[in-house]
């Protein structure tokens, strides 16, 4: 998996993935590889002429290689 391969060469201790508050696909695909949900971002986004709500994930390395 190239995160795997990523977050050991670059020694990372915190990964970060943001998706707009309706997609769900996007968020199941964080929530399968075990990133945990934080919280909203609200107005964390500014594209085409609108503000975007974003929700926010993460996972630490320990957990991401258990």
């Amino acid at each position: 998996m190239i995160l795997k391969r990523k977050s050991r060469e670059k020694n990372l201790v915190r990964m970060e993935a943001r998706c707009l508050q309706d997609n769900i696909g996007s968020e199941r695909v964080m929530q399968k590889i075990g990133m945990s949900y934080e919280g909203t971002i609200r107005k964390g986004l500014f594209s085409k002429g609108k503000h975007h709500d974003l929700k926010l994930y993460s996972i630490l390395d320990e957990e991401f290689f258990k």
